[in-house]
């Protein structure tokens, strides 16, 4: 990762994303002291003191679930703008997403916020790299309570 400075920022987008989906259960967008306290990122981050490898620590921080995720992402993109619509997110997985689930999730209801319009038209809806992060992650495993929730907001 030291040599593929493009990289950086995705790695780190991805690391915050991964942190908030499995700590932020309030969906505030803010941890909160207790959110933090119930959660197991302080011994996470107290493993990567001892581990030289970064990739033994599965949760958060791995460089290789990061690249898969940033791979999935990149494939989706076709014009490579990071953001992905409607019609690159039906590609995933080849075609398995019904329209129907497709229209949920850029609808806003799954996600903090609203849905981005970047042409100001209402069929262009985007999804940035960090919401395709979350939406990744639900589909991965769909028993994480913060999948359940995203599955069912």
């Amino acid at each position: 990762l030291k040599e593929a400075v493009e990289f950086h920022s995705r790695y780190v987008h991805t690391v915050i994303s991964r942190i908030y989906y499995n700590v932020n259960s309030s969906w505030t967008g803010r941890i909160s002291l207790q959110e933090l306290r119930r959660s197991n990122l302080l011994q996470v981050i107290a493993l990567l003191e001892k581990e030289e490898d970064i990739n033994q620590i599965t949760q958060y921080f791995s460089y290789e679930h990061f690249y898969v995720i940033y791979c999935k992402f990149w494939e989706l993109d076709r014009d490579h703008d990071l953001f992905i619509d409607k019609h690159d997110l039906a590609r995933h997985s080849d075609h398995a997403l019904s329209t129907r689930l497709i229209d949920r999730i850029f609808s806003g209801a799954v996600t903090r916020g609203k849905p981005k319009d970047l042409q100001g038209q209402t069929n262009q809806l985007k999804m940035s790299y960090t919401e395709f992060v979350w939406f990744l992650l639900a589909e991965e495993d769909k028993s994480h309570p913060r999948a359940i929730e995203y599955w069912f907001r």
